[in-house]
């Protein structure tokens, strides 16, 4: 009961609320789209004080005996996956995880879109360009395709989504901001829950088998791609969120 719940909170604040939390990653992709994935999760400690005195109330532990990555959870989600094999992981700390994956498509990482005319979440593909094969790696995401994301850590479907994840009348910056000032009220200022919110953001470092001929939300020189995404973007979805790299 309690892993579970440990296990539920994390992924809730990780990939929903997302305060005080900084995600790098480092791809790789190949010709034919297999490739690895590189994973550093980093959290604040306003997000590691809250998680831990709420699930203390559960368990009556003290925050310091609390482990809010549950590798192996997380390892058993992932080994169900057919197209995902985690290579490593590492939660020295409370605050912190590596996870280091390997792919063969990451356009079959995620399930199929439920909402019809939603595009994959990811997709790959590739086609001939001036007697040239050019690949294409594309990232669209959006409220028809956001739950799809949530298949990877078993939370598809999820009341607490409803709450926390982009709405119908989506959240605009300012009312996800006023939600995560009275959701952390006690553990910092309104000035520093509002500032470690603006910050967290999803950096992603891609490497691609060849040079780049085309890049949309991102920047790309070379073989070497840089993407930034606010987390704000992702909790608000005011607009989808769309990028793609094509290269040679």
């Amino acid at each position: 009961m309690i892993k579970n719940t440990l296990f539920t909170f994390i992924v809730i604040l990780l990939f929903i609320s997302l305060i005080g939390c900084s995600s790098k990653q480092d791809i790789y992709i190949s010709n034919t789209g297999e490739g690895t994935v590189s994973i550093d999760i980093n959290l604040d400690k306003i997000l590691t004080s809250y998680v831990g005195d709420l699930l203390g109330g559960f368990s009556n532990l003290e925050n310091k005996d609390i482990n809010l990555f549950d590798t192996h959870k997380i390892n058993s989600i992932i080994t169900e996956l057919e197209s995902v094999f985690l290579t490593d992981i590492i939660s020295d700390s409370s605050e912190s995880l590596h996870l280091e994956l390997s792919f063969l498509d990451p356009g079959k990482i995620f399930d199929e879109p439920e909402v019809s005319g939603a595009p994959n979440l990811i997709s790959f593909s590739t086609r001939r360009v001036n007697n040239k094969d050019r690949k294409k790696i594309s990232l669209y995401l959006s409220k028809g395709n956001f739950n799809t994301i949530m298949s990877l850590v078993g939370m598809k479907d999820s009341e607490i989504l409803d709450t926390f994840g982009p709405q119908d009348n989506p959240y605009s910056e300012s009312e996800y901001l006023d939600l995560m000032e009275f959701l952390f009220e006690e553990y910092e200022s309104s000035y520093g829950i509002r500032s470690i919110v603006k910050a967290s953001e999803i950096l992603i470092n891609l490497k691609v088998d060849g040079q780049i001929v085309d890049c949309y939300g991102c920047n790309g020189s070379g073989s070497d791609v840089l993407i930034k995404i606010p987390l704000l973007d992702i909790v608000t979805l005011e607009e989808p969120i769309e990028i793609f790299v094509e290269w040679e």
